[in-house]
């Protein structure tokens, strides 16, 4: 992974690096004492290009400690879609993958919010993995969790049909706002990269949502009308 922000060594903060990471701070053993005192807390605003195509293996080990990574893919014709986003305390599979088989597969890694990231060096997630029973049941949960979301994706892909997908994902982006004012401020290229698919064919869904009287559509924003109306799409 990129280590395009500012980094801070650790040293004796580890007490509040974990404050809201149970997870992590429940670690104790020496060897995880370690291998923080020889790791590094990467800043990165967002929008920073965290793992592109064509970079090498990975030789370092990522945990993100605050914010969110989304990890997507693109193919030749430039089309975008997400496979799952990492949150705090949670580990990127892709660069642990990348890691593990020394590979550089072609996904690519993003920081959609700003994000600390505690990058541990190779040699001591090495260790961790033969040393500590803790390091390796964390992994593992990780792990499960990620491959969690990527078959819940693989399912909606396969079996829900592109208005039914669209109308949940306008549904969660409008359960950010604030509370009283149904808004889903989002592009159409943002929501098709989400989906798979084109902007044309978001545009195209959306209208006829819009026909149907349940939003209705402004530069850049998506005013819901009828949530029931969308949830019973959702459904």
């Amino acid at each position: 992974m990129r280590e395009d922000g500012s980094a801070l060594r650790i040293r004796n903060e580890s007490a509040t690096l974990f404050d809201e990471l149970p997870e992590l701070a429940g670690m104790h053993d020496t060897v995880w004492k370690e291998a923080l005192a020889a790791s590094q807390v990467i800043r990165c605003p967002a929008g920073t290009k965290l793992v592109e195509c064509g970079d090498g293996p990975a030789d370092k080990f990522v945990v993100v400690l605050q914010g969110v990574v989304k990890v997507f893919e693109t193919c030749e014709s430039g089309r975008e879609i997400s496979l799952y986003r990492v949150h705090s305390g949670q580990l990127c599979v892709l660069t642990l993958t990348r890691l593990l088989l020394h590979s550089n597969r072609c996904a690519q890694a993003v920081a959609e919010q700003d994000v600390n990231l505690l990058v541990i060096p190779q040699d001591y997630f090495d260790r961790l993995l033969a040393e500590s029973g803790d390091f390796r049941r964390y992994l593992m949960t990780s792990m499960a969790h990620c491959i969690t979301d990527v078959m819940q994706l693989i399912s909606r892909v396969s079996f829900n049909q592109l208005d039914h997908r669209l109308a949940r994902l306008v549904m969660k982006f409008a359960s950010r706002s604030a509370q009283g004012v149904l808004r889903c401020a989002c592009t159409h290229q943002v929501i098709a990269n989400e989906l798979g698919t084109t902007r044309e064919v978001v545009s195209r869904l959306l209208k006829g949502f819009e026909r149907c009287g349940h939003i209705k559509l402004s530069r850049g924003n998506i005013e819901i009308l009828d949530s029931e109306a969308l949830d019973r799409l959702c459904n």
